[in-house]
């Protein structure tokens, strides 16, 4: 999982940043709220993968800044407040789901196990 800092600068005054709000669900896992027009997410897509998904809420491409964290960054992120997302795997591969949640667990439980 990654960790970013999207920023978005708008080029007009009457441009809201609340389309991207409500867009963030999409592209994380998890998101927090850092200032206006700024947020932290949680994901597995890439930086490029998240500016082709918000793109069309753009005029220009540079409106939106996307920086993935490094493991010193990310450690300032844990006392945030983070809100789930609903980021889904764009390839199903055919074999039985669970619930991400369900999924976190036994990742969470096998790795306590294998420590």
């Amino acid at each position: 999982m990654k960790t970013f800092l999207l920023h978005h600068a708008p080029k007009t005054a009457d441009q809201d940043t609340w389309t991207v709000t409500f867009s963030l669900p999409y592209i994380a896992t998890e998101y927090a709220p850092a200032g206006n027009g700024v947020w932290y997410i949680r994901t597995w897509l890439g930086a490029d993968q998240i500016k082709r998904r918000l793109a069309i809420l753009f005029d220009h491409p540079d409106e939106l800044g996307v920086h993935e964290l490094g493991r010193a960054d990310r450690a300032a992120t844990d006392r945030l407040n983070w809100l789930q997302g609903r980021l889904e795997d764009d390839e199903p591969d055919g074999s039985w789901h669970m619930p991400r949640s369900v999924w976190n667990a036994l990742q969470s439980a096998v790795g306590t196990i294998a420590r």
